[in-house]
Formats: structure tokens, sequence, C-alpha cells
């Protein structure tokens, strides 16, 4: 596939740092080549030498001076090399996307290691978007992604949604408003949360991602999934090392235990607010991730009841107002988020808010 024309201006004259380019060519040298080449640090004066981390299942990681020095200098670019080089098996061996085999003119399948979601989609907007540009998402949304979208000047439009995701209807009378051939115009791209949305918790069915992804080849627009609640992110180096101990079948077992645990704190919030909220709110059991998304009966807007009067109560969400595309748009809803706080917490805390519900009726 051809991305050129999604790519900014400023990004299409980007060229790869001859600096940067070296360092990687570094890396796969043998320890005979002398370099005297980089500006990195001298490792051996790096205050860390090195460190064994405990791991919750009994054994341990341990960091010897040769990869602290490693974990401390300077990287390629992609990431350490043999961490996308085990990303990259691990997505082929799960997932065997097609664009694997493909050569880099036809567009193949890179890995890129970010230091979290938030800069990956920073950057990723930053090369497509330019000011006036349509881009699509489903809000409510995460709120870190309309910040990131707002500075840049493009028109962000709503599609609706359910307790299932994305309706590919509302999609599609949306996108049938411009001629697929109207490159100038059609949006470059569909931002969406496809599992454990936040705030809503919910999840694409695959039913509903094929019509999606026909739609996209009708009107060619990327699709941008934001992925944050599948596998879980770990800092680059010790990651590795845990990877190479549990191979793919450790960290997919490791995977079932987060999700065991997610599970089990969804339904103690769930059971909480059945006994607390049942005529006070309503909700749809999260599909995936950690929140609860919560419409209030009876009240408009859920920002002043949040953010002064729960204080009082001792019980604190997030307005529902801050995942909408305007944050100043009304909104009826509250994010309970159920990752840290005890069964016995969530109890206390959606009593405290069904007392602060009654008192704004």
């Amino acid at each position: 596939m051809n991305y050129s024309r999604f790519i900014t201006t400023v990004s299409a004259a980007r060229k790869a740092s001859p600096i940067r380019l070296l360092t990687e060519l570094m890396e796969k040298s043998p320890p005979s080549l002398i370099s005297l080449a980089g500006g990195a640090p001298n490792p051996d004066l790096f205050p860390f030498k090195k460190a064994t981390v405990a791991t919750g299942h009994g054994s341990a990681i341990e960091i010897g001076e040769e990869l602290m020095k490693r974990a401390l200098q300077y990287s390629a670019s992609a990431g350490v090399p043999e961490l996308v080089s085990w990303l990259k098996n691990f997505q082929r061996n799960l997932h065997n996307p097609p664009t694997a085999s493909y050569s880099p003119e036809q567009g193949q399948m890179e890995v890129c290691v970010t230091t979290g979601s938030q800069e990956g989609l920073g950057k990723v907007f930053e090369m497509l978007i330019n000011p006036g540009d349509n881009i699509l998402l489903d809000a409510p949304t995460y709120s870190g992604t309309l910040a990131a979208l707002r500075p840049l000047g493009c028109n962000i439009i709503n599609v609706p949604s359910d307790q299932h995701g994305i309706i590919p209807n509302a999609l599609k009378e949306i996108l049938s408003t411009w001629s697929p051939d109207d490159s100038r115009h059609l949006p470059k791209f569909l931002y969406t949360i496809p599992n454990g949305c936040n705030p809503t918790g919910n999840s694409l069915t695959t039913e509903r991602k094929k019509e999606i992804y026909q739609l996209a080849r009708k009107y060619d627009f990327l699709i941008i999934e934001d992925d944050p609640y599948y596998f879980i992110q770990f800092e680059k180096i010790m990651v590795l090392q845990l990877l190479q101990q549990w191979g793919e079948k450790g960290f997919l077992e490791h995977t079932d235990r987060v999700v065991e645990f997610y599970r089990t704190q969804r339904d103690a919030m769930l059971t909480a607010a059945d006994k607390w909220l049942k005529d006070l709110a309503e909700w749809y059991p999260p599909a995936a991730g950690m929140f609860l998304w919560i419409k209030i009966k009876g009240i408009s807007d859920t920002q002043q009841l949040i953010m002064e009067k729960a204080l009082q109560k001792e019980v604190l969400l997030v307005p529902g107002g801050a995942f909408n595309i305007s944050s100043s748009e009304p909104s009826s809803y509250v994010r309970a988020s159920f990752s840290l706080s005890s069964p016995a917490q969530m109890d206390l805390a959606f009593k405290r808010l069904a007392d602060l519900i009654k008192e704004a009726l």
C-alpha cells in the first residue's frame, strides 16, 4: 500500500539522522569495530551498575553490568533490536498479518517501541494531520487522544457507537457524504479503541470490525487502533529479559492471569453498582478494560457534581465531559475505575455516590 497521500508535508520532508543511522550500524557491528563517530556517553561513568528484579512468580531477572550499560545507553530509534525482533515474531505467531511478508515498498509490517501509547499516538497524529483534515473517532473516547488532536486543527467527526462499539451503518452514512474519489476531503483515518474502550468499556465485535475494514478499503482511510488493555506495557530492557525468560507461552499465561484479575475486579464493581445505584443510574457491563461508564439519571451534567460536591463525600470519579470532543458539552455520565480499589472500597464509594446523587436530585 502507498501511504504517501496520508503523510503531512512536514513528515514527508523528514530524513533519517545520519548519526542515528550510525548508532544502528554500530549495534550490528562486531566488537572489533573502533568507532570514533557517535556522541554516546561513556557507560563506565553510569551510576547504576547492576540490578536484581524479583518477579511476582518467585523468579528473578538479573541485569548485569553489560546489560545495565545497554539499558542506560542510546539505542536504535525503533527500540532495543532484540525486543523489536521478539515483538515482530510474536505478532507473526499470534496474528500472522499478511504484511509481515511484504517488501518495504509494499508496506511491510514494522514495530516501533515507544514510552507508552500516548507517545505513539502523538507521533502518528503529527505524521498524518494537516490543519483542516477530517478525521473520524467514536466519542466518548480517551481524553489524552482528544488533548493530542485538538491543537492540530483537524475536524473531528464523531461516529455513533453503542455497547458493541462503532455502528458500521452510522459510519457508512457519514462517509456517504463524500465520493470515494474525493481524496482531498475524505477522512484520513478512523481512530478507535477496539478492546475495552476508555471510558465506556465497549469492545468491537468481529463482524463489525470486518464491516468497518471494508468501508476503510472503499473510502481509502487508515484505521488507527489504540489497544492499551490487551497487553501490558513495561520498561524496555526489563521486559526484554522477562520475555526471554517467559517465552511466548509464559507471556500469554501472564496475560490470562491479568485478564482474570480484572474480570474479578469488574464483577465486584458491578455488584456494588447493582446494590447502590440500581434506581439512580444506568450502565452496561464492560467487555474489557478497567472502567465502568455510568449514566446518572436526572442529572444533565456531572461536572459540578463530581468536581465540587463529590470531594466533600470523599469519593472521586471522572465526569463524562472529559471524554467528549468538546469538553464543554454537558454529559450525564461518569467514569469509575476498578483497577486499584478493593471490593470493600468500591462498595463504600458507590454508597457515597448514591447519597450524593440523591441529594442532587
